[in-house]
């Protein structure tokens, strides 16, 4: 009898928990997945066929493309800046 009731409660709280997670109650504590702690894309900026700094037009959308676009294939710095001597030739580049 003590199992059945420890069952049926047991039960009802996951239940509870599953609800509410659902709702998206756990949504601020769980950890997100990578893809939605990107950012949004700049305006008129999206990954296409450019993958070298010879292809890019400034130094901000070299670093776009280093970190949206996997297939990006830019010239990067030892201190990660990508296109150094091509667009982002000053540490303050944009």
């Amino acid at each position: 009898m003590k199992r059945t009731i420890i069952v049926t409660i047991v039960a009802l709280l996951a239940w509870q928990v599953y609800t509410q997670y659902r709702a998206g109650v756990f949504d601020s504590v769980l950890p997100q997945p990578a893809t939605a702690t990107r950012s949004a894309p700049a305006a008129g900026m999206q990954c296409d066929h450019r993958t070298h700094c010879a292809q890019m037009t400034s130094c901000a959308e070299a670093k776009y493309f280093q970190k949206h676009c996997t297939d990006a294939d830019l010239e990067i710095d030892s201190a990660g800046v990508p296109c150094p001597r091509r667009w982002c030739t000053s540490p303050n580049a944009p």
